[in-house]
């Protein structure tokens, strides 16, 4: 077993295609950790991290001005509807 400052093994790593060249990293570790990566894209903040009917679901959105996350989304949750100032 890995001490505690010592990186878990890798058991799994895939790469999932993303649509303007961005491509989403799923890496799997021997200990049951999962870590997540966008390549070749803006820097990503998490805008939401839920617990959902037995999932971790993990929402993340281009961070593009940091602290504007939450504008973002305010625009997806109010989609068709008029934006919030």
């Amino acid at each position: 077993m890995a001490a505690a400052d010592e990186r878990p093994a890798e058991v799994d790593k895939r790469d999932i295609p993303l649509s303007g060249g961005r491509t989403l990293r799923v890496t799997e570790y021997g200990n049951g950790s999962i870590r997540i990566a966008v390549q070749a894209g803006s820097p990503y903040v998490i805008t939401s991290l839920e617990h959902i009917d037995g999932q971790a679901v993990l929402k993340i959105s281009p961070g593009r001005e940091g602290s504007n996350a939450h504008k973002n989304w305010v625009s997806d949750h109010n989609a068709g509807q008029e934006e919030l100032p």
